[in-house]
């Protein structure tokens, strides 16, 4: 199914719980945030997502949050599990991943994202507040032995940790990781003075790599290899070309569904309905009508 913009619904990212065993600085707390104490049951958010490929869905990412600290995160990737659904991946900070990435694989998970902004303990904690990078670094390589692959590795840029952007990436090829480079949004005005312009650093890469790909699928977005290492950028906003390639909506971890990433004001309520019996279908159509590209919002299109 297509909105009325002529953009397909391909994936389904899905928040599973607001919580989080980090206090990063920069956490913009994605998704919609309520103090209704509502979560959605593991076969809840099965049924939804099963729903959701009636409409084309095919890959679902997992997220929170930190979506490791659900207890039944393994019993939320069995319900998910499907054979419409070709790609189920996670995006976690890394803290808990050592301990259960055997049972993820085990359950259905095909592979992961970790965010890591730095391999330096010291910096690590200032970002975070109280994180030990090593259980980070031991999760990567434990989710690379059980084959959680391809990994990618999220690369968030301020002008704290850019400079530690060279070892991230040495990292990354040696364990086999795919590095996303991500421009951060500075979402209030105290946040502003950490904001780095990534594009001189997407310039350098693009002249030094040895073969370059453009995702059509992915906001043509463009990928770069350098001695076997994959990096990407990734521009969330005011980005044309990221709105107008979106293929994605978004279930928030208290059952809303969620037309676009960079708004809260068009929320679909699904578990509800889902909780009274009511066909879900609807309320997918609903969501997927409410869709829009921010950039013409933001720009006065």
């Amino acid at each position: 199914m297509k909105d009325r913009f002529g953009r397909e619904i391909r994936s389904l990212r899905v928040s599973i719980t607001n919580k989080c065993n980090l206090k990063c600085f920069y956490c913009h707390q994605e998704g919609h945030l309520s103090n209704n104490n509502r979560s959605m049951t593991a076969e809840e958010i099965g049924k939804i997502v099963r729903t959701s490929t009636k409409f084309g869905v095919k890959k679902v990412k997992i997220s929170g949050g930190e979506p490791l600290l659900r207890k039944d995160v393994c019993d939320i990737i069995k319900n998910i599990k499907d054979e419409r659904i070709k790609d189920i991946s996670l995006t976690t900070n890394g803290i808990l991943l050592e301990n259960l990435a055997e049972n993820l694989k085990n359950s259905g998970l095909d592979r992961v994202n970790v965010s890591l902004d730095t391999l330096n303990p010291f910096l690590y904690k200032k970002i975070t507040r109280f994180g030990d990078v090593n259980r980070v670094i031991s999760g990567i390589k434990k989710a690379v032995d059980v084959d959680l692959t391809p990994i990618k590795i999220n690369f968030l840029a301020t002008s704290i940790n850019i400079s530690d952007l060279k070892n991230i990436m040495e990292f990354c090829k040696d364990v086999g990781a795919i590095l996303q480079i991500i421009e951060f949004i500075p979402l209030n005005k105290d946040l502003k003075k950490y904001y780095v312009d990534i594009t001189p650093i997407e310039n350098e890469i693009k002249e030094k790599a040895d073969k370059i790909i453009t995702r059509k699928f992915m906001q043509n977005r463009k990928k770069y290899i350098i001695d076997g290492l994959e990096i990407e950028f990734v521009r969330p906003m005011d980005n044309t070309e990221f709105c107008l390639h979106c293929t994605r909506i978004r279930l928030t971890y208290d059952g809303y569904l969620k037309p676009c990433l960079l708004r809260d004001d068009n929320l679909v309520d699904i578990l509800t309905p889902l909780r009274k019996g009511d066909d879900l279908e609807k309320y997918f159509i609903e969501c997927i009508k409410r869709r829009e590209p921010y950039f013409k919002l933001s720009r006065g299109i």
